[in-house]
C-alpha cells in the first residue's frame, strides 16, 4: 500500500512542478529534491509491501515511508492553500515550507540507508526509475462468476419447501457461516422460473448490519412495482414515513401469493420491524431468509425448520477450484500434472465456497504451472480456529497479490455501506479524483477505471450486482467478509476509517451508521489530514454544516447523501483541491448554489440532484473557471439564467446533464469537443439552428438525451454522429429522422411521448446494431408489422401504452436474437402478436395491465398458447 501513497504523491508532485511551478517559487529545489528521493524509494516498494506481511522489520519501514509520504503531502498541501488564499503575502512561508521539507528529505535518506540493511532494493545498479508495467488488454464486460457447485440438492430441497408446505404464510430459512454460499442458493432459487411461476409477486431485499427500516421497505415496494411506477410515485415513495410505507407494502401484498426473500438479516429486531408489513393469509406465500445466526431463523417462524447449509466436499472444492482457475485455458495435456496439487489447494478451503472462489480468482492470474500453484499453497496460513475468521488468511492472500493501484480501489469498498449496490460510473469517477487510475495510452482515465474494475470482478474479489443491456458493469457490491478485510486493511495502512476516529490518522473517513464521528474528528484535530468523505447519514444542525468547510480544507472527494438543507454554504468556494463532488439532497424544493463554487477550478465531478423543484444555478456565469471539470450532472435539470456559459473553455467535459436549452446554446462551441453524454430539455424548437450546430460538432458523443416540449424538432439530428450508441427522445415527433444514416451504430434507443402516426417498425428495423429498443406513448398508429429480417441484433424490446395499437404482426424471420420482451398498457391490444412463435430465442415475456381477454388468451387452454409456449419466463401483472 505505501507503494500506492508515493505513487499518488509522486504524480502531484509532478504536476506542481510541471504544470504550478509558480506556486512553489522559492521552494522548487527542495520539492524536487523530494521528488528524486520518492522515486528512488519507491523502486524497493513493491517488494516491501509483499514481504511485510512476513517481516516486521520490513513493515515497519515500510510505514516509515508512508508516514513521510503522507507528511510531505500536508506540508505540500496546506502550503499551496495559503498561497491561493492569500498572494499578496505568499512569500513570508517560504522559509517555513522550505524547512519542512529539508527536514522530510533528511528522513528518506535515513529510510533508503535502512532498506539497504534490509537487504531490499540495491537501488545503485538499477540505473534510471523504470516506469511501472500497466496492463493493456481490455477483458470483455461479459465475465460472470462461474456457478457455484454442490448446492443441487440443496435447491431442490429448499424449492420444495417454497411450493409445497401448508397453506399459511411461512418463513424459509438458509443458515450458515459467512462465505458458504447463502445468498448465491437463494439468487438461484429466486430467479428460478420453476419456482417463481407459482407466486404473484416477487421482491428482494437486502438487510446487513447496517440497515434503515425505511429503506428496505421502499426496496420492496420498488422491487414489487418496478414495472408500473412513474418517477411521480417513486418521488412519492421517497418522502414517505417508515409507517406509511410499510403500509403501502401491505397494501401491495394483500390478496395475492407472494414470495419475499430477506438476504443477510443478523437481528430479530430487524425481523420485528419488518413482518407487520407481510399480510398473514392462507395463500401459500413465502418469505425466505439467509442469516448467519440460528435463532433469528427460529424466532422469525418457530413452525419451519432452518435449512442449515453444508460445507462443499473434497471433490467439490476441486471442481469449483478448477472452474474459476482454469476458466478458459485449453488442456494441452499438461494441465493434468495441476490436479494433485489442486485438490491439495482446494482441500485447505475447508470446504467455504467464498474461499475456493476467491483463491480460484487469485490462480487464474498465476502462471498455470505447478510451481505457482504449490507457491499459493504454501502460502497459506491456515487458521484451524473456526467460523468466519478461519477464510480471512485466503482473503488477504488475494489481496496482497494485487498491484497497488488495485489495492487502492479494492480498499475503496469499504467506503460503502454494507450490502450496497454501487453505481459502477461513480467509482470510476471518484477512482480518477483519488488518482489511482494511470494514463493508458488513448484511452480516457474512466476507460482504464473500467478496466480496474473488470480485473477485480475476474478476481472475484467484487460481484457483479447489475449489468447494462450491453453486459457492461452497470451496479457493482462486496461480500460483507470482503469488506470486513477491506476494513481491517484501510485502517493497517491509514487508508480509511469507517465510523470511528482513532489514535491512527487515516486519509479518509466514511460514516455508514448515525454517529458523532464528526465533532470526535473536530476535537482531535484529525479533519486536517482527511482528503475523502463519504456521509450516508446526515444528522447535523445548519451551524455544522458551515462549520464542515471549514475546517476539512484539503477535501478531494466527497460524497454526501440524505442532505436535508436548501443551500450549500459559501465555505464550499475553500476547498480548492476538490475534484469530485456528489451531494443528493432530501426534502428541498428549491436547492441554490453559491457563486463561491467558481473557486473549485480543480473540480472534475459535480454532481448535485434533489428530489423535487428545479436546481437554479447561480454560478453557472463562471462554470468556466472549472477548467479541469470532467463531468456535470445536475438532477432536476438546471436552468442557466446568462446568455452565454462559456462552456466552450471547459475542453475536458465529457458528460454534461440535464441542462435547459436557453441563450447559452448560441455560444461557440468549437473547442468542445470531448463530450461523451448529453443531456438537454426545455422548448427545443425555438433553438433548433443553434442546438443543431452544437450536436453536430459533437463527434465523440456516445450517449444523446433531449427532451422537448411541446415538440421535438426533428432537424436537431441532422449530422452524421459516428460514435452515437445510445439516444433517447422525449417529446412529440412529427417524424423519426433518419437514424440508419446519422447514427449507424446506435445500440439503444429510447422514443417517449412520440405520438409517430406512420408505423417506425420500417425505420427501426434497419438499425444493424440496435441491442434495446423502448417505446412509451410513441406510435398512436392501430397497426404494426415487423419485417423478415428485421431487428437482427435486438435482445430487448419494452413497448408500453400505445393505446392505439390493435394488430402486430412479427413475420418469420424478424427478431432473431430476441430474448426479452415486455408489453405494458397497450390497452386495445387484444392478442399476442401474430408469429411470436417464430421468435425461438425469446427467454422472457413480461405482460402488464392488458385487457382481461388478452390474457385469456394466454393460458394453457387459450388461442394464443401456442405462441407463448417455448418462452421458459411468462410474467404478468394484471
Amino acid at each position: 500500500m505505501a507503494e500506492g501513497v508515493v505513487g499518488v504523491l509522486l504524480n502531484k508532485l509532478c504536476e506542481l512542478i510541471e504544470k504550478e511551478a509558480h506556486l512553489l517559487a522559492g521552494v522548487k529545489p527542495n520539492v524536487k529534491l523530494l521528488r528524486e528521493k520518492l522515486e528512488w524509494i519507491s523502486l524497493s516498494l513493491e517488494e516491501a509491501d509483499n514481504k511485510c506481511s512476513k517481516d516486521k522489520e520490513i513493515k515497519l519501514w515500510v510505514a516509515q515511508v508512508r508516514d513521510a509520504a503522507f507528511e510531505a503531502e500536508d506540508i505540500i498541501d496546506q502550503y499551496v492553500y495559503k498561497v491561493q488564499k492569500n498572494r499578496i503575502n505568499r512569500w513570508i512561508p517560504f522559509h517555513k515550507i522550505g524547512k519542512k521539507i529539508q527536514e522530510i528529505n533528511s528522513r528518506l535518506d535515513k529510510i533508503s540507508e535502512n532498506r539497504s540493511k534490509l537487504g531490499m532494493g540495491n537501488v545503485e545498479d538499477k540505473g534510471e526509475p523504470s516506469v511501472p508495467i500497466i496492463r493493456k488488454e481490455k477483458r470483455s464486460p461479459s465475465v460472470e462468476e462461474v456457478d457455484i457447485v454442490g448446492i443441487e440438492d440443496e435447491a431442490k430441497i429448499i424449492s420444495n419447501m417454497l411450493i409445497g408446505g401448508g397453506a399459511r404464510t411461512s418463513a424459509v430459512s438458509i443458515v450458515g457461516m459467512g462465505g458458504l454460499g447463502k445468498t448465491t442458493l437463494a439468487k438461484k432459487l429466486y430467479n428460478d422460473i420453476h419456482v417463481k411461476r407459482h407466486f404473484k409477486c416477487c421482491a428482494w431485499t437486502y438487510v446487513s448490519q447496517e440497515f434503515m427500516l425505511g429503506d428496505l421497505l421502499y426496496d420492496l415496494i420498488k422491487c414489487i412495482k418496478f414495472k408500473t411506477l412513474s418517477s411521480d410515485d417513486i418521488v412519492k415513495l421517497k418522502s414517505m414515513k417508515e409507517e406509511e410505507l410499510s403500509g403501502e407494502l401491505f397494501h401491495c401484498l394483500k390478496g395475492r401469493r407472494y414470495f419475499i426473500v430477506i438476504d443477510d438479516i443478523w437481528s430479530t429486531d430487524a425481523w420485528d420491524g419488518i413482518k407487520a408489513s407481510f399480510p398473514i393469509e392462507n395463500k401459500r406465500s413465502r418469505i425466505m431468509i439467509t442469516t448467519r445466526n440460528r435463532d433469528v431463523a427460529k424466532y422469525a417462524d418457530p413452525q419451519s425448520k432452518p435449512y442449515e447449509l453444508r460445507l462443499l466436499k473434497d471433490e467439490e472444492s476441486w471442481e469449483l477450484l478448477s472452474k474459476k482457475a482454469l476458466l478458459g485455458v485449453v488442456n494441452d495435456g499438461n494441465l493434468d500434472e495441476l490436479e494433485e496439487v489442486g485438490k491439495d489447494v482446494a482441500k485447505r478451503c475447508r470446504g467455504l465456497p467464498l474461499a475456493v472462489v476467491v483463491l480460484g480468482g487469485l490462480l487464474s492470474r498465476k502462471e498455470q504451472s505447478v510451481y505457482e500453484w504449490k507457491k499459493v499453497g504454501k502460502s497459506i496460513d491456515w487458521h484451524l480456529d473456526e467460523g468466519q475468521n478461519q477464510i480471512l488468511p485466503i482473503l488477504a492472500l488475494s489481496y496482497n497479490d494485487l498491484p497497488y493501484y488495485l489495492k487502492m480501489c479494492f480498499l475503496y469498498f469499504a467506503a460503502f455501506p454494507e450490502d450496497s449496490s454501487i453505481s459502477a460510473t461513480e467509482l470510476f469517477r471518484m477512482w480518477v479524483a483519488e488518482g489511482f487510475v494511470q494514463e493508458r495510452g488513448g484511452e480516457t482515465l474512466e476507460e482504464v477505471a473500467e478496466d480496474y474494475l473488470l480485473e477485480l470482478i475476474q478476481r472475484s474479489l467484487v460481484q457483479v450486482a447489475k449489468r447494462r443491456f450491453n453486459g457492461q458493469v452497470n451496479k457493482c457490491r462486496i461480500h460483507d467478509l470482503l469488506r470486513e478485510l477491506a476494513i481491517k486493511k484501510a485502517k493497517e495502512n491509514q487508508f480509511l476509517n469507517v465510523n470511528s476516529v482513532n489514535a491512527t490518522i487515516a486519509r479518509r473517513l466514511s460514516i455508514t451508521t448515525h454517529s458523532d464521528i464528526f465533532k470526535d474528528s473536530f476535537e482531535n484535530h484529525s479533519a486536517k489530514h482527511i482528503r475523502s468523505l463519504f456521509c450516508s447519514f446526515f444528522q447535523f444542525d445548519n451551524c455544522f454544516w458551515k462549520s464542515l468547510y471549514r475546517r476539512f480544507k484539503l477535501l478531494r472527494v466527497i460524497q454526501l447523501d440524505n442532505v436535508p438543507f436548501s443551500t450549500i454554504p459559501d465555505e464550499i468556494g475553500n476547498l480548492i483541491y476538490l475534484r469530485y463532488l456528489n451531494m443528493k439532497f432530501k426534502g428541498t424544493r428549491c436547492l441554490k448554489l453559491p457563486a463561491t463554487m467558481d473557486n473549485l477550478y480543480n473540480l472534475q465531478t459535480l454532481i448535485i440532484s434533489c428530489n423535487r423543484g428545479p436546481i437554479p444555478l447561480s454560478f453557472v456565469h463562471g462554470i468556466w473557471k472549472m477548467r479541469k471539470l470532467r463531468h456535470l450532472h445536475i438532477n432536476p435539470s438546471c436552468s442557466p439564467n446568462v446568455k452565454h456559459m462559456k462552456l466552450n473553455e471547459l475542453t475536458n467535459l465529457q458528460s454534461l446533464s440535464l441542462i435547459k436549452v436557453g441563450k447559452w446554446i448560441m455560444g461557440d462551441f468549437d473547442k468542445l469537443a470531448s463530450l461523451r453524454t448529453l443531456g438537454l430539455d426545455g422548448n427545443l424548437s425555438l433553438y433548433q439552428a443553434p442546438l443543431s450546430s452544437f450536436i453536430g460538432k459533437q463527434e465523440n458523443l456516445k450517449s444523446l438525451s433531449l427532451s422537448s416540449s411541446p415538440q421535438m424538432p426533428t432537424q436537431i439530428i441532422s449530422s452524421r454522429l459516428h460514435e452515437l450508441e445510445k439516444l433517447f427522445l422525449d417529446g412529440r415527433l412529427e417524424r423519426l429522422p433518419t437514424l440508419q444514416e446519422v447514427a449507424p451504430s446506435l445500440t439503444k434507443l429510447v422514443l417517449k411521448d412520440s405520438g409517430l402516426l406512420e408505423d417506425s417498425m420500417a425505420v427501426l428495423e434497419k438499425l444493424p446494431k440496435l441491442l434495446f429498443l423502448e417505446l412509451n406513448k410513441s406510435y398512436s398508429g392501430k397497426k404494426m408489422c415487423c419485417a423478415t429480417k428485421g431487428f437482427p441484433m435486438l435482445a430487448v424490446f419494452k413497448i408500453s401504452s400505445c393505446s392505439d395499437l390493435e394488430d402486430w404482426a412479427i413475420e418469420e424471420g424478424a427478431f432473431a436474437n430476441l430474448s426479452n420482451l415486455n408489453i405494458h398498457r397497450c390497452s386495445k391490444l387484444k392478442m399476442i402478436p401474430e408469429g411470436l412463435h417464430h421468435v425461438t430465442t425469446l427467454q422472457k415475456l413480461v405482460l402488464v395491465q392488458q385487457p382481461p381477454e388478452f390474457f385469456d388468451r394466454i393460458q394453457k387452454d387459450g388461442l394464443d398458447w401456442f405462441k407463448i409456449q417455448h418462452v421458459p419466463s411468462v410474467v404478468t401483472i394484471a
